[in-house]
């Protein structure tokens, strides 16, 4: 009998438990001065005062965004809408006194996309929100909604009321059939870690192994659709499945695209989440989107691996207010970026000359952009602050430690196991709630492994100074980089290495007029001008590699080249300036390539074969 009340009564406890949830509400059909309200619905609290917090930061941006500050007209409520003293302690936080009376929250918050009044640093579209009366709201939860501290565990419910001809797409479920959609979650970061996107509906959905995909697409002139894109991505995603071993660690995934045809600080990209990805990208039709859609797409797919399965405890536990970072960004970026690239060639999706030319712009993009003698776990742990004009590295020599791991592990094992094998054998031992001890990784490596070489790999090239062997790692698959010869070369009118990154426009930087050569004269080039535009591509940092090459590839002697950048007036104003000119050759050094030996010895090319091979 005792027994049996026991049991009841943790059923009883269970049940209040549930009931003591967060409730969430939005009105999109109310925008109010380019404002949307949120109210909170809060449980009871036992404390006298209890402190409610907008992120200062959220995983996978690396950078300080403070979205408090999109907050206006905070109010705390008792149960018969009485106010209750709060206090503002700080850019994100809310002191609220008599906490067991308090009942409601309400306030305003400002979209991160189109609210110039708000001070602060540049929010990157991916991780931000646009709200559209009648076409879109882009819905990055983080920007809008709080939690409150010591209750980050506590179950979390958002209504949001749409407009009839809108439709939200996101990765976590609506319970509702009504025009009150229903979203539910475990905790406030399984909330957050679910984007949504409120539009037209375009969308397609479709199977993949174990999960069901959904892709949704804004396009504000109907350049592109849902089903073009999913065209483009069916066979990256068949090909991305077979790499992680035919099953996926999520069970669905949506692909959230907004498309733009005002991209106004010249940067466009994706942000990763636990089983989706939100993704900011210029309008186009799917000709001149497809390339930039299938690299981008495969690179945050990918991240359903790491950080946001496989992660240490700093991303486990996650402090939305003072976090602490890990120190193995070549994992959760830098391996990422390389699987990217490595599937498409294992897969047939793109062929070995154009990786090796993939691999070689990053090793100059490395080599001019940032410090080669940095410790990569010391840029790691340092992101937010000191090194934060380094976190492009981790698509560059991250990628490469990726590359140079691969090969180490398949010249050790002939060929058998290498990044692909580690990260599953990887995945037998952590998933999302079992996170591993940052200093503890690269011991468990070398275990999981069996690889004792591993360890030398680790001290010196990502703990250590010692740069990346480059030439030795592709030596082991019969290639060798070509030497630097005096010829006519094209250029974009200026020396890469005279490049510079501004820490605060996240812009390169030309940096004296001796990095300008004739062709860049002709343009109208000065030193400081800052690289915004080429052709209309997007020259931001996140793209600078990709987009260079791209258009160096396709411009011919004679046809017009179009620069726009941003030229320094004084007091961080800035004017927007378009040069052309017909393109030319300018003399100079080649830039580097890599190139197949001439006699690559049998152990070279089998390795080259192991490396390549298709089978899973």
């Amino acid at each position: 009998m005792k027994r049996f009340q026991l049991f009841l009564l943790l059923i009883v406890s269970t049940l209040a438990l549930g009931q003591d949830k967060v409730h969430y509400k939005l009105d999109l059909t109310k925008l109010e001065n380019d404002r949307l309200e949120v109210i909170v619905k809060t449980p009871k609290f036992k404390q006298r005062e209890v402190v409610y917090a907008l992120p200062k930061i959220v995983p996978g941006t690396y950078a300080n965004y403070d979205f408090g500050r999109f907050v206006q007209d905070f109010k705390a409520l008792d149960a018969q809408g009485k106010n209750l003293k709060f206090k503002k302690t700080g850019p994100n936080t809310y002191q609220i006194s008599n906490a067991s009376q308090l009942a409601e929250l309400r306030y305003f918050v400002h979209d991160t996309w189109d609210s110039p009044e708000i001070s602060g640093d540049y929010v990157f579209e991916p991780a931000g929100t646009s709200f559209q009366q009648d076409s879109l709201f882009a819905l990055n939860t983080h920007a809008m909604l709080g939690y409150f501290i010591g209750h980050e565990k506590t179950q979390v419910q958002l209504s949001i009321d749409k407009p009839k001809t809108m439709y939200g797409a996101s990765s976590i479920q609506n319970k509702s059939h009504s025009s009150t959609d229903q979203f539910e979650a475990a905790y406030y970061q399984e909330l957050i870690d679910a984007p949504l996107m409120y539009a037209t509906p375009d969308t397609v959905s479709f199977p993949l192994a174990n999960a069901n995909i959904l892709i949704s697409v804004y396009s504000p002139n109907k350049m592109c659709s849902a089903a073009q894109v999913a065209e483009q991505i069916k066979p990256l995603l068949e090909a991305q499945k077979k790499y992680l071993g035919g099953q996926l660690p999520v069970s669905n995934y949506a692909f959230i695209i907004v498309l733009s045809d005002n991209i106004k600080n010249g940067s466009y990209g994706a942000l990763e989440h636990a089983q989706s990805s939100f993704y900011y990208l210029p309008e186009g039709n799917i000709q001149t989107l497809a390339e930039t859609i299938r690299e981008v797409c495969a690179h945050e797919f990918f991240h359903i691996v790491t950080p946001l399965n496989i992660h240490s405890e700093e991303i486990g536990n996650f402090n939305f207010l003072e976090p602490k970072m890990s120190k193995h960004l070549w994992l959760y970026e830098g391996l990422t970026e390389y699987a990217a690239h490595h599937v498409q060639l294992k897969y047939q999706i793109t062929d070995l000359k154009k990786f090796m030319s993939t691999f070689e712009n990053k090793w100059e993009v490395m080599n001019v952009q940032f410090d080669r003698k940095l410790p990569f776990t010391v840029m790691s742990e340092k992101v937010l602050d000191k090194y934060k004009d380094e976190y492009g590295n981790v698509y560059q020599k991250g990628a490469w430690l990726g590359f140079g791991l691969d090969l180490t592990l398949r010249k050790l094992s002939q060929g058998k196991y290498g990044t692909q094998e580690m990260m599953r054998d990887l995945a037998q031992y952590y998933g999302p709630h079992q996170s591993f001890k940052d200093n503890e990784l690269f011991d468990q490596l070398v275990k999981i492994t069996q690889k004792p070489e591993l360890k030398s790999f680790f001290q010196k090239y990502v703990e250590g100074k010692e740069e990346i062997p480059v030439a030795d790692w592709l030596h082991s698959i019969g290639y060798e980089i070509q030497e630097f010869s005096a010829s006519p070369i094209k250029s974009l009118g200026f020396d890469f290495q005279s490049l510079n990154v501004n820490a605060e426009t996240h812009r390169a930087v030309i940096n004296s007029e001796d990095g300008i050569n004739e062709f860049g004269r002709m343009l109208g080039l000065q030193a400081k001008d800052e690289l915004v535009f080429v052709n209309q591509l997007s020259f931001s940092l996140e793209n600078f590699s990709m987009n260079a090459a791209k258009v160096l590839k396709d411009i011919q002697l004679g046809e017009i080249l179009e620069v726009e950048i941003a030229r320094p007036k004084g007091n961080g104003i800035y004017e927007t300036v378009r040069l052309k000119a017909p393109f030319q050759t300018s003399m100079g050094s080649a830039p580097t390539s890599f190139v197949p030996q001439k006699n690559p010895s049998d152990a070279q090319l089998e390795l080259r074969k192991q490396w390549m091979n298709s089978i899973p």
